[in-house]
């Protein structure tokens, strides 16, 4: 009999860093290209960030580098991928994992990078990629996204990532957190921690009553991509606002088919915008009145250019609706312990409402260091978003509050005649192309050279779906030529919201009020496709107004897309 055959000397293991650590990811949307089924992870600006999530004693340096294209190669030997499926009928699945790279300014940022793309199957074991294995382009500026791609729809799979090191390097091992016991002293007393102040919880009862008395109830929440769900996986019912929703009529109403949900977060954008779209994502056009109004934008709004005012503003719209609905906010955070809850609460305190803060909860522990009871990694999916256990950690903050509010009872409050910073725009109301006659008496437009429709508009996964809305669909894209969009009108206070895009095909926009030049608008900015808004005009009274959105003369060939009118009379 022949002996058996002495194995090969293994393959000498190199320093390494990882990238994603059983990191769950779900495979449920069409990707852009093909038939696949994708999920997509940003990574510009973000890569540093990600990397201490895993390991904090990794230094900023070295995680600085690793965003730049040309900087990775030098550090990076192999790429190492561990694909094991969560469901054992998809463990002989095949994936493809696929680091992309935007390119240099001088080429087409989303086309012209190199793509290193990994076949590997959900078996559990590593695969190994060497660079030199992927043509480089040649053009390669910095690591721009993530993909997984899957030939079945919802594929989940957890996916551990790991940059093996070339000579010369070396890195930190990362230290693995114990598992979050949900149930302990310890989770509820920091859960605890995230009360803020129950303000004034008539309101709130008054919901929770309809809910006992077996009458229906609406819970809205509305916010910036958390609120949306990024990072739970499903989004549908793993974000922290189905979980809301789920523990309210499960633990307060004896007819829970007769709660309802209303999801309308839009990642990356602000109160400002949420003004824009109230009526239409959270009212639903008047058809709908909520109970109960989550408000979450204490990580957004650094780009709200009012500085609170638009905040405010969102805040008495939603509690003056006819439904009297109790208003709560909702104070999230970012990787780096920030929020805006120092500029957001006062407002809260002067108008008695119920606030809850996540911040207030998770980082007090996490400076402990040892002994904390979820990590920051557990925590967060990247350096803004949290995990399906963070999104726990949001809903549980939020059902201690409601908890802690059936011992609260209290006539309804008196709503201050003053504001805090100011809420002139609480009136504002919406014009989109498709509701333009609606509103003639108020607003007159002439399109000049913006008469196409984009199609490629940004996608929110609203309420209860895990498809994705798109935003403003009924809109105004200009194509080419040189004729000016001119709007006409009669207000106090006027926003344009429009479209950004990383698409070279788009240009900028010249914006001139009453006459007077007021800035220019480059679309490309900010470098990925998402709504924005600027408020225009600014007044006390109303006046008549004439503002004109032209291409700037260099640009008469470019894209530019407006997507809504918002004004106050």
């Amino acid at each position: 009999m022949k002996g058996p055959v002495a194995p090969k000397d293994p393959t000498r293991k190199r320093p390494k860093i990882y990238f994603m650590l059983e990191d769950l990811l779900y495979a449920s949307h069409k990707a852009p290209e093909g038939d696949r089924y994708a999920e997509m992870i940003f990574l510009e600006n973000r890569v540093a960030q990600n990397l201490q999530l895993i390991c904090p004693e990794l230094p900023d340096e070295l995680g600085a580098r690793l965003q730049k294209s040309n900087d990775f190669r030098e550090i990076v030997h192999s790429i190492g991928i561990i694909a094991e499926s969560v469901d054992a009928e998809d463990r002989d699945a095949e994936i493809t994992c696929e680091l992309h790279h935007y390119a240099t300014a001088d080429c087409d940022r989303f086309k012209d990078g190199t793509r290193m793309s990994m076949e590997v199957c959900c078996d559990g074991a590593e695969r190994v990629f060497e660079l030199t294995e992927f043509e480089n382009k040649g053009h390669d500026d910095i690591l721009g996204t993530f993909f997984l791609f899957s030939e079945k729809e919802n594929l989940r799979v957890k996916l551990t990532v790991i940059f093996y090191l070339q000579d010369g390097y070396d890195a930190p091992e990362p230290q693995l957190d114990d598992p979050i016991d949900y149930e302990s002293d310890t989770y509820r007393e920091m859960i605890s921690h995230s009360l803020v102040s129950m303000g004034n919880t008539h309101r709130l009862r008054a919901a929770m009553e309809k809910a006992e008395r077996g009458e229906d109830v609406t819970l809205a929440f509305i916010g910036g991509s958390i609120t949306q769900g990024a990072g739970a996986k499903p989004i549908e019912t793993e974000s922290y606002c189905y979980r809301v929703f789920d523990h309210f009529r499960k633990t307060y109403a004896t007819e829970p088919d007769k709660v309802h949900l209303v999801k309308a977060g839009v990642g990356g954008t602000p109160s400002e915008f949420g003004l824009v779209r109230y009526e239409r994502d959270v009212l639903k056009n008047n058809t709908v009145q909520p109970d109960i109004v989550f408000i979450e934008f204490s990580v957004n709004d650094a780009g709200d250019e009012t500085e609170g005012v638009c905040f405010e503003s969102l805040v008495s719209k939603a509690y003056n609706q006819p439904g009297m609905p109790a208003v709560l906010l909702v104070f999230a955070v970012f990787m780096n312990d920030w929020n805006l809850q120092d500029r957001l609460a006062p407002i809260g305190l002067h108008y008695s409402l119920p606030m809850v803060s996540v911040k207030d909860a998770v980082s007090p522990q996490w400076a402990k260091g040892e002994g904390h009871v979820i990590s920051k990694r557990q925590y967060f999916y990247d350096c803004y978003h949290p995990t399906n256990d963070g999104h726990r950690v949001m809903a549980d903050c939020i059902n201690h509050l409601l908890e802690q509010s059936l011992a609260h009872v209290e006539v309804e409050p008196k709503w201050p005649k003053d504001s805090y910073l100011g809420r002139p725009y609480e009136n504002c109301f919406t014009v989109t192309r498709d509701t333009l006659t609606k509103f003639a008496d108020d607003i007159e437009v002439e399109a000049g050279s913006f008469t196409e429709t984009d199609k490629a508009l940004q996608y929110a996964e609203m309420d209860y779906d895990a498809f994705g809305t798109p935003q403003f669909p009924e809109n105004w894209m200009h194509a080419s030529g040189d004729e000016p969009f001119v709007i006409r009108v009669n207000c106090s206070s006027f926003f344009l919201t429009y479209k950004d895009s990383g698409d070279g095909d788009f240009g900028t926009a010249v914006v001139e009020v009453d006459g007077k030049p007021y800035k220019e608008i480059d679309p490309r900015a900010i470098g990925w496709n998402h709504c924005n808004t600027y408020l225009l005009v600014n007044n006390e009274e109303n006046g008549d107004h004439e503002i004109k959105i032209s291409m700037k003369s260099d640009n008469n060939d470019k894209k530019f897309t407006i997507l809504a009118l918002t004004l106050t009379k």
